[in-house]
């Protein structure tokens, strides 16, 4: 399961490198380097979060009382 201290860190390094972008007059090469570097913390995260996404699971109480569990589905 992907640790949310991983990714508290990549959001985390995400937001300082938009602020950067934003309020700084950066070199073209430079600005070009964040961003390539944002975009790589952003696949990582999305695909953290996806895996995440496909562990969740529903616990559902059956009739005779015991518990089970399904696939969480968005309804």
């Amino acid at each position: 399961m992907a640790d949310s201290g991983a990714i508290e860190k990549r959001i985390s390094r995400l937001e300082q490198i938009v602020a950067r972008l934003e309020r700084e007059e950066l070199e073209l090469d430079e600005a070009l380097s964040l961003f390539e570097e944002g975009i790589g913390h952003l696949r990582e995260v999305r695909g953290m979060l996806r895996d995440a996404e496909l562990r969740v699971e529903r616990l559902i109480e059956e009739v005779d009382g015991s518990l089970s569990t399904e696939p969480f589905h968005e309804e």
